[in-house]
């Protein structure tokens, strides 16, 4: 079978059968035949049907290079490198694209940060007036209960100054 990441091949990645075909020129049947040789990276993946290979690009670049030392031309000349100038457009394009990505992503994990730090003060803030309410509350309730008290006093000196006064003036200065 193939070899599977052996050789010193590097890790600049994996592509399909097809997109490897068209980069040499050949058909996906010829690359396989290439994984069984030996003279490219492949690994198998996925199970069923749905089982495919994946070829290394680092040994993909090496046996291209090596197929143009030897002046071996690819049958398809034009439609190969049609077919690179279009996968080097939509690499390019998938790059700008990432970058906008993480750029919008560290803008939006910067607003985050500085939302969760508003978030903590204004809690902060809203703890402190809730305690601050709690205790004019607190303060409200005590004054009521002594004007309660005072209002008490008052009755209770009214009611006696009330009863002095029924007390005829001899009396009250005799005492009596």
């Amino acid at each position: 079978m193939g070899n599977s990441r052996g050789n010193n091949w590097g890790s600049s990645g994996w592509t399909t059968t097809e997109v490897a075909a068209a980069s040499l020129g050949v058909t996906p049947r010829t690359i396989r035949s290439y994984i069984q040789q030996g003279e490219l990276v492949g690994e198998l993946e996925g199970k069923g049907i749905e089982q495919a290979w994946k070829v290394s690009i680092a040994s993909l670049e090496e046996l291209r290079d090596k197929r143009k030392s030897l002046g071996k031309q690819n049958r398809r000349n034009r439609k190969s490198s049609a077919i690179e100038e279009d996968f080097a457009e939509v690499i390019e394009s998938l790059s700008a694209r990432l970058e906008t990505r993480v750029a919008e992503a560290a803008d939006l994990k910067a607003r985050l940060e500085l939302t969760a730090k508003a978030e903590s003060t204004l809690q902060a803030e809203r703890d402190r007036l809730v305690a601050d309410l709690d205790r004019e509350r607190e303060e409200r309730q005590r004054e009521r209960e002594i004007a309660e008290q005072l209002q008490e006093e008052a009755k209770q000196l009214q009611s006696e100054l009330e009863a002095e006064r029924s007390k005829g003036f001899w009396r009250r200065l005799f005492g009596g």
